[in-house]
């Protein structure tokens, strides 16, 4: 059996830079055994399979797999994935406009949005909102897994843990000087249940940008992810609580570095949804480039 499949550049408009992802448009013949073997076999950190929704209130269903596992969250990768029914016209997007989705996934119902012009396509994600929790405890095990001394933790801001372990650094050589022990990360994201290793900084290089942050997960078959939508939303919750963020109005967009340090620079668009000192909801946004439409074959 052929199966069409796309790999999709996503957080960038240039090919061969942000974060690849494979994507199949049709993934209604493929049973679980034959999803982990596809995304196995592009080895990039996620590939997206699109199915008919199984839910009531549900237009959609996507499925995250990374090369090892299933995952239940994936900004980048759904980027992709839209990117690419639009460009195929798919789900009723065969001309220019604004078009809204209720994606059925792991983490529940979410929207996404597809902003398709004539030349350029814009997806806008909605997120859960993040709850997070102190995770100070964990500093000299940090220190042992990045290789890095106390004088680089950021003291003005908490180490903090949702879904990811949340890390934040001074300075922005830090960020690009880390090499951290994957084996060891793995062991311990693992054990602790969590869902990777988020480094950040408010140094950026970027003027216009507001944070920048590698993410690791090597339990999950990604040792580094080049450009995470999935951490980067989170990460503009905390930086608008921890008021490191000015905002006014209804919403407040910012904008995420990552990628830089492995030569696959990204740019990540977060929009929070405000209600005074209150974020209400949090979206990602970005585009994508194709770099490889084919079929692949599957047993």
């Amino acid at each position: 059996m052929r199966i069409r499949i796309k790999q999709v550049d996503a957080f960038t408009e240039t090919p061969l830079a942000g974060n690849p992802a494979g994507v199949v448009m049709d993934a209604s013949g493929l049973n679980d055994q034959q999803m982990q073997a596809i995304a196995r076999e592009m080895a990039v950190s996620e590939t997206a399979f699109i199915l008919p929704p199984a839910l009531p209130g549900a237009t959609i269903r996507i499925r995250w797999f990374t090369p090892s596992t299933e995952d239940s969250l994936c900004g980048h990768a759904t980027i992709a994935a839209f990117h690419a029914l639009a460009e195929e016209g798919m789900h009723g997007m065969g001309s220019p406009g604004t078009y809204p989705f209720a994606a059925e996934t792991r983490s529940g119902i979410l929207p996404v949005t597809v902003v398709k012009g004539q030349s350029r396509t814009e997806v806008h994600f909605g997120l859960p909102l993040p709850e997070f929790a102190r995770a100070a405890q964990f500093k000299l095990d940090i220190m042992r897994l990045l290789r890095i001394q106390i004088e680089d933790f950021d003291g003005t801001l908490p180490i903090v843990s949702a879904s990811y372990l949340y890390v934040p650094v001074r300075r922005l050589h830090t960020i690009f000087s880390l090499s951290p022990n994957l084996p060891a990360v793995a062991q311990f994201l693992e054990n602790r249940k969590f869902g990777g290793l988020c480094v950040f900084t408010t140094e950026t290089i970027d003027r216009t940008s507001s944070v920048h942050s590698r993410f690791f997960a090597p339990h999950l078959g990604i040792p580094e992810d080049p450009v995470t939508g999935s951490a980067n939303g989170p990460l503009g919750v905390y930086l608008f609580e921890r008021g490191e963020l000015e905002g006014t109005g209804d919403v407040l967009t910012i904008i995420g570095e990552q990628g830089d340090a492995i030569g696959r620079k990204g740019r990540v668009r977060i929009h929070l949804g405000l209600a005074g000192n209150r974020v209400e909801s949090v979206k990602i946004s970005g585009t994508a480039v194709t770099v490889i439409d084919g079929t692949i074959l599957v047993g």
